[in-house]
């Protein structure tokens, strides 16, 4: 199923822009018009004036700006969250990002009253944080008005993003990787020691926690908006800055978290961007059901390839008895922890562009949460393809790209940062047709992608790998 026919998205339909209406006071009027179909077509007007790369000279701000802060109205929270992503653009491509700091700050005491309003809906209030997060030389004036009705995780994410670093301080060194997706879900826990780093990789890794977490926040506003009044059509826009060599912030997470219960507590975390699970649509119960029904053995061995910690081997474990179960990991730390978690199970470090295993040795392959992070994804899947059993199945949960332009922005952030990609269900089955393997389904709510191939039946014929 394409992304765009996904059933139950809720959708408004782009409309001709209003025409000018000498009474309202053009755009900034139309964008608090009373009939949402005006309203709709205003604001994405407005976003693609603001989000045109080529557009040159100076903007008209202060309208968008005070409707932000004004009487209550579904482009609201939508104005905001456009501010916030524009200012996360490269001011070196754009003049927007500072000229829209001026507006703002001219007006910064209206935004933070927003935060304590009874008036003020959530996604508003999500997006106003997210605009803030973009605003560290305001730091000041923002701690010194921030409300204590804020949730704490929502107030610890925006004092990080507005803290300025110093990597002489070791408290400061050692606090990075111990703040997505909020500070406040570290406090309890004991830092793991790891390597020393020097100055440059701390600022980069600085750089990308920060990154991660106005992409968190961002995605969550959208994911609210989209909710609540829902998105017109818009244009994309522009690619997320690269902070750091792709993949380094989730290393060190990777690294802090391998004592096993950190896993846990940052799983819930790890699936709301890049699986759109704000609501908990799908819950650990929903993966667990899905692999019962749909993983089915034939003789040999089950393996989960890129098992992590072991949270999907259990449930192998469970269905067909560890006596049965690999585990097999590039992160020799990680399998230490699955070889507590999960006993009677045979763990082994390795590859799994480059399986050890002979051809058709294996009754059934898993890879839950875990395509989307490994290196040639493609050889992965020929690797299955090659030894799994011809009654076989080869079962898979990932991400598929989002359906609305900012949703897809806020998961290119996300994955940036994490050294991570979605797959168009498309591609991804003709990639797994290249090596002779059947996808049987495709499934999953928003962005998750549920994924089951079968070994193609005898009489048709392979081609070669397709690139994912």
């Amino acid at each position: 199923m394409r992304a765009q026919e996904q059933q139950g998205l809720q959708r408004v339909t782009a409309q001709p822009d209003p025409a000018p209406d000498p009474g309202c006071g053009g755009l900034r009027a139309a964008l608090v018009h009373h009939d949402p179909q005006v309203a709709d077509a205003a604001f994405a007007r407005l976003a693609r004036e603001l989000l045109d790369p080529v557009a040159a000279g100076p903007a008209d701000l202060v309208g968008p700006v005070e409707v932000l802060t004004g009487p209550p109205h579904r482009n609201r929270a939508r104005v905001a969250l456009l501010l916030g992503v524009l200012l996360g653009d490269d001011a070196s491509r754009s003049y927007l990002p500072g000229q829209i700091k001026e507006v703002l700050a001219a007006r910064l005491d209206a935004q933070l009253r927003l935060l304590d309003r009874a008036d003020t809906e959530e996604s508003l209030r999500s997006s106003v944080l997210h605009l803030l997060m973009q605003l560290p030389e305001q730091r000041d004036r923002v701690l010194a008005k921030l409300p204590g009705s804020l949730d704490e995780h929502e107030a610890a994410r925006l004092r990080r993003c507005l803290a300025t670093p110093d990597f002489t301080d070791p408290a400061c060194a050692a606090g990075i990787g111990r703040a997505w997706p909020s500070p406040a879900h570290w406090e309890s826990l004991t830092s793991i020691t790891g390597p020393v780093r020097a100055g440059a990789e701390l600022a980069e890794l600085w750089e990308a926690e920060t990154a991660a977490l106005r992409a968190y926040q961002g995605a969550r506003a959208e994911h609210q908006i989209h909710r609540d009044v829902g998105w017109p059509e818009l244009p994309e826009p522009p690619e997320p800055v690269e902070p750091t060599p792709p993949g380094a912030y989730r290393r060190l997470l990777e690294h802090e978290s391998s004592s096993g219960h950190h896993i846990e507590l940052l799983r819930a975390a790890s699936a709301a961007v890049p699986g759109g699970n704000w609501d908990r649509a799908v819950t650990a119960w929903d993966e667990d059901a899905y692999l019962r029904r749909n993983l089915r053995p034939a003789p040999g061995s089950v393996l989960d390839v890129a098992c992590g910690a072991g949270r999907w081997t259990r449930v192998l474990a469970e269905q067909v008895g560890p006596e049965r179960v690999l585990g097999l990991d590039s992160a020799g730390s990680l399998l230490e922890v699955a070889r507590a978690a999960v006993p009677g199970v045979l763990f082994t470090e390795g590859d799994a562009r480059a399986l050890p295993f002979p051809d058709g040795f294996l009754g059934a392959v898993n890879c839950s949460d875990a395509l989307h992070l490994l290196p040639e994804p493609n050889r992965v899947i020929a690797e299955v393809a090659r030894c799994l059993h011809p009654a076989g199945t080869f079962t898979v949960s990932t991400y598929r790209p989002g359906t609305r332009a900012f949703q897809r922005y806020f998961q290119r952030c996300h994955e940036r940062v994490f050294g991570l990609r979605s797959f168009d269900p498309e591609v991804i089955a003709e990639a797994f047709d290249a090596v002779g393997l059947d996808v049987v389904d495709a499934s999953g709510p928003d962005t998750f992608l549920f994924l089951t191939a079968r070994r193609r039946a005898a009489g048709r014929g392979e081609t070669g790998a397709v690139a994912v």
